[in-house]
């Protein structure tokens, strides 16, 4: 049975509509009335009915707000509207949030009621029959890419399969080679660049949705297969006729992904291709060579203005070395001694520059760095999310590695430096919004990139933060910052300068002025009172 919420400020009319509910003959069960925005909102976190009946002129918040708020707790939820009097501001608003009936009160009858209800119910369930097919279609998508997957070990096992077997579980998969030579490549996501943006737990779906971009790709006229791997990103395989042809369209396929990912996902993706054309027999051969190949250009310096590469000849790698990162671990014990997270930028760039001069093996590169990661955490109690590990060994470039472990590092130093604002009282939102700012301590957020975390329009999440918080989203951010930046004052052996680099202000002017204005002290003026407090 469906359930359905009526809010209105009229209780006489929320009675009057509850009474015409029970004579219409239609499979509705009541969970909530509410009276208020504020009960309302309670009431359907509680209750998550499948429609509501709701008045557009409430007090304070008023019906199509909450209409937008319980859209995004429940998008498939149905909205039928009362109102007093017609007007085309509040029906074209009506329309654009996709409501099923605007009906005016004084016109109300139980004949009105039945057909809007009628009307909403036809929808839900339509969109409910929707939403199965399409989770049926997603579940079949995963999947036939886990059968992509066991076809490519397929094709890379020792000595491999039957050619003809081989091709026609490729047909079933919808991979249809009908030429008889092959081409290989990858795409790499720059890791350091994604969990910027995104938490670890994120990047398995944006690897997803990047493949997702690669089959639309593929439906264009080169024969391009992409397969999505654990250890090689996305992989390539291009079905070619002449072992002479150009490769100009694998590598417009891998450039147009590249542009494609950083305009819709906002990551960095890098292509890697071998110069080698090889029948299906010799297929294993070329996918081992891109996979002991793929750090050959970690110490190049066109990193950044490259969007593809060809793969090899091998480069030459100082595969030993003596030194093991002991000026550099001593350098991150003073990042939590004297809560200055300025040393770990120094210890990570001291590594990498001796690393990049010696051309190290960039396996012991990474593996110093993870180092680094572990005795931080060792010292500082902290806690390291293992996926670090994962993709900061897949990393293909100096630049990504150093970045990948100073953003765990500075994880780390937080969690055991920062004084934690309390949390005890505030609203369950807030305290996800602090969480936010707390793992993003060291960047100005502004309330689009809180929207954007949050997946809500920009211009509603600014009013609805100000009727949660009681001031704007930006005051709160730099009252919360300033909070922080106390706390570390209370150190004595703290900077002003450490305080407004660790808390991501561009300079220590600024930092001041904002420390001022929401504190009413100059930082300066702060240290020395607490000081003097303190010798007291």
């Amino acid at each position: 049975m469906m359930t359905i919420m009526l809010i209105d400020d009229d209780v006489p009319m929320l009675e009057y509509v509850a009474y015409l509910l029970e004579s219409i003959d239609l499979e509705l069960k009541l969970v909530a009335s509410a009276s208020s925005s504020g009960q309302a909102l309670e009431a359907f976190h509680d209750t998550l009915p499948d429609l509501v009946v709701i008045d557009i002129g409430l007090p304070g918040m008023d019906g199509l707000e909450l209409a937008e708020a319980f859209r995004i707790t429940k998008p498939e939820v149905r909205l039928i509207f009362l109102t007093c009097y017609e007007d085309f501001q509040y029906s074209k608003r009506a329309f654009q949030l996709e409501a099923d009936d605007y009906l005016i009160k004084d016109e109300l009858s139980p004949e009105q009621l039945k057909a809007g209800l009628s009307k909403a119910v036809s929808r839900f369930r339509s969109r409910e029959e929707l939403l199965e097919r399409y989770s049926f279609r997603q579940a079949i998508e995963r999947n036939k890419e886990v059968l992509r997957q066991s076809f490519l070990k397929q094709l890379l096992s020792p000595g491999g399969s039957d050619t003809d077997q081989m091709l026609l579980l490729g047909e079933r998969l919808g991979i249809s080679w009908k030429l008889p030579y092959f081409r290989q490549g990858f795409i790499h996501i720059d890791a350091a660049a994604l969990t910027e943006r995104y938490g670890y737990g994120d990047v398995p779906l944006i690897h997803f949705a990047a493949n997702n971009i690669a089959m639309e790709l593929s439906e264009g006229p080169a024969a391009i297969t992409p397969i999505l791997t654990e250890e090689m990103g996305i992989y390539l395989i291009w079905n070619v006729s002449d072992p002479d042809a150009s490769y100009q369209p694998l590598l417009d396929f891998m450039e147009s992904l590249c542009e494609k990912a950083e305009q819709y996902l906002k990551i960095k993706a890098r292509g890697f291709y071998s110069t080698r054309t090889v029948l299906l027999q010799q297929f294993d051969t070329v996918y081992k060579t891109l996979s002991e190949c793929r750090d050959d250009g970690f110490y190049e310096t066109d990193r950044d203005t490259e969007a593809v590469t060809a793969v090899g000849p091998r480069a030459d790698f100082l595969q030993t070395t003596d030194r093991k990162g002991d000026k550099e671990r001593a350098m991150l014990s003073l990042a939590l001694e004297e809560g200055n997270a300025a040393w770990i930028d120094m210890a990570v760039n001291l590594w990498t520059q001796y690393a990049a001069s010696e051309r190290l093996l960039p396996r012991l590169v990474k593996e110093i760095c993870g180092n680094f990661v572990r005795q931080m955490a060792f010292e500082s109690n902290g806690v390291i999310d293992s996926s670090f590990f994962l993709w900061l060994g897949q990393a293909v470039h100096i630049d990504e590695a150093a970045r990948l472990t100073k953003r765990e590092l500075r994880n780390l130093w937080r969690q055991h430096t920062l004084a934690p604002v309390p949390a005890q009282g505030k609203d369950i939102r807030l305290q996800a919004i602090d969480q936010f700012l707390d793992e993003h301590a060291d960047q100005m957020i502004t309330s689009l990139d809180m929207a954007e975390h949050l997946h809500l329009n920009a211009s509603y999440f600014s009013r609805y933060f100000k009727k949660l918080a009681g001031v704007n989203f930006t005051d709160y951010v730099n009252q919360y910052k300033i909070n922080m930046a106390i706390a570390m004052l209370s150190r004595r052996n703290e900077t002003v300068e450490n305080v407004a680099y660790t808390l991501g202000f561009s300079d220590r002017a600024y930092f001041s002025k904002v420390f001022k204005k929401y504190s009413g002290k100059s930082p300066s003026e702060y240290k020395v009172s607490f000081c003097m407090e303190a010798e007291e």
